[in-house]
Order: structure tokens, then C-alpha cells, then sequence
């Protein structure tokens, strides 16, 4: 049985950032909402082997009705949960909500220090709400331990430069920790511009005029015995780089979990990664 699972709890988002295919409206599910009702079965279904639950996927997780519900059942049955936002939607009031939820870790997407360079990801984003969102988790934490709250920087061309000072920025703004992220790029040979210049910063590397995935890939994936992704829309994903559904495994809206799990369509697909990795699309992006 899985350690971690994500859950879909929102398919949709606020903001149209180019590389998100929810966001850039690139993919679309046939639910937008994860009922709490299926959250919970899961859950029930899960709780005596899983260590940690991650309430998002794609979209945007605080704009689900259930977040709140999800995370305080998910810490009853002493499961670690993590959230992972734009932070447009975080005032007072939701961040309230955040420390009585129990939420163990709060992730905060800022691409830049200002909003120039900011929001040339985050498209239709403000950053100081997002600097907001953390002061009034702070503030609020001060009754709690937890969440930890994480700054998350994404590395592209455009702000690479701004590394050092997001570092020392994000901290002062009352971030625990700030996490320096590759970017993943969708067809990375038609958008050579986004890719950093500083290759430690690069998922990719220029070979004979081509971009490819810096990190050699090897016939194996931890994260397919260890976890798996639960959409919006029921779906049974193998990992979260199959943002599009292309391989599900189940759908728990009819289906056992367990079943899923253990069932012949994703054994096959494991062992399938063990002897040619490379056939999957979704692989074709992944630096694990």
C-alpha cells in the first residue's frame, strides 16, 4: 500500500500561468471538485499505511469548498498534510482557517521579487498578496507549530537573477524555508527562452542543438510503489507528471482503492517502467 498519495482538490485555477496546463487551460477535467465523500473513503481505506497526504495536484487547492474538512480529517487519522498555493486567495480569515485546520506545510509559489518578473509567470497574479499570505500565517501561527511554511522559487531565464535575493527576501517575509525549483518546460526545444541560463539552475542540457533532460534516466521509479495521484474526477493516476490522465490506473468513484492498487493494470504498468522507461511520455520530463 502507498506511504503518500496527492489529491486533486481543486481542478482549476485563479491564475494562467504559461507552463500549467490546468492553469493555461491546456487540460480539462470532467470534475472540478473532489467530493469530501471519496477524499474520506480513501482515506479510510489508507490511513494505517499512509505517512502523508498532499492535498493538490493542478489547480489551485483553497479554491475547494472541502480544503479545510480534508486537512482536519486527514490530521485525525495522524497523516502529515501539505498544500501547495499561489497564495492569492489567503487572508486573515483563511489563514485562521489554515492553523485550526492543522496543516502541517504550507508550499507558496513566488517566482520573483517584484512584480514585474513575477508575474510574468504568474499571469493575472499579485505578489504582494502572496507576501501577505505568509505574514498572516505567522501571525496566526504564533498559537500553533505548525504550518511550515515554505517560499518556492522556480528557476526560469527571466528571474535567475533574482535567486540570492528571493533567499534572503522570503525569509524576511516569514518564510520557515525558501526552495529553489527547476523549471519543467512542455516542449522544451520551442521555448528555449524560459530555460536559465546557469545550467545548475536547468532541468535541461543543449546536446547537438537539442534540448534534453539533464539528468540521465534509469529503468526505475520509487514514486510508482510509493504513491500514486487521485484527480479531481475519481481517476487513479500513477504519478504527477501524468497531468492529463494519459495512463489511469482506476477510478475510485466505483472502485476500491486497494483494488486499484494492487490491480493487474497497474502492475503491469511498474513493470513496464522497469524494462523501458522510455515509452512513457510522461517520463520524458521527470528528473527523479
Amino acid at each position: 500500500m502507498p506511504y503518500f498519495l496527492s489529491f486533486e482538490s481543486f481542478a482549476g485555477c485563479n491564475l494562467r500561468c504559461a507552463e500549467c496546463p490546468m492553469g493555461n487551460m491546456q487540460i480539462q477535467r470532467n470534475a472540478k471538485e473532489l467530493p469530501f465523500s471519496i477524499f474520506k473513503k480513501v482515506i479510510d481505506e489508507t490511513h494505517h499505511f499512509l505517512c502523508c497526504a498532499m492535498l493538490y495536484f493542478q489547480g489551485e487547492p483553497f479554491l475547494s469548498k472541502n480544503i479545510f474538512e480534508m486537512i482536519r480529517y486527514a490530521n485525525e487519522k495522524k497523516i502529515y498534510t501539505i498544500i501547495s498555493t499561489n497564495a492569492q486567495l489567503i487572508d486573515k480569515e483563511k489563514a485562521k482557517k489554515i492553523i485550526e485546520s492543522g496543516l502541517n506545510k504550507i508550499i507558496i509559489s513566488i517566482d520573483g521579487v517584484d512584480q514585474s518578473t513575477y508575474e510574468k509567470y504568474r499571469k493575472g497574479g499579485n505578489l504582494q498578496k502572496a507576501i501577505d499570505s505568509i505574514r498572516y500565517i505567522k501571525e496566526e501561527r504564533k498559537k500553533s507549530k505548525t504550518p511550515l511554511i515554505e517560499v518556492q522559487f522556480i528557476v526560469f531565464r527571466h528571474n535567475e537573477h533574482q535567486i540570492k535575493e528571493i533567499k534572503k527576501q522570503g525569509i524576511e517575509w516569514g518564510a520557515d524555508v525558501v526552495s529553489i525549483k527547476t523549471a519543467q518546460i512542455y516542449d522544451f526545444n520551442k521555448k528555449e527562452e524560459l530555460i536559465p541560463k546557469n545550467k545548475k539552475f536547468s532541468r535541461y542540457i543543449k546536446i547537438e542543438n537539442e534540448w534534453q533532460l539533464k539528468k540521465k534516466q534509469n529503468n526505475r521509479c520509487f514514486r510508482i510503489f510509493g504513491g500514486a495521484v487521485i484527480a479531481a474526477d475519481g481517476n487513479v493516476l500513477p504519478c504527477c507528471y501524468d497531468k492529463s490522465s494519459t495512463h489511469t490506473m482506476g477510478n475510485v468513484f466505483n472502485e476500491n482503492f486497494k483494488n486499484i492498487w494492487q490491480g493487474e493494470q497497474f502492475t503491469e504498468f511498474r513493470k513496464q517502467v522497469f524494462y523501458n522507461r522510455k515509452q512513457f511520455e510522461i517520463c520524458k520530463n521527470c528528473n527523479e
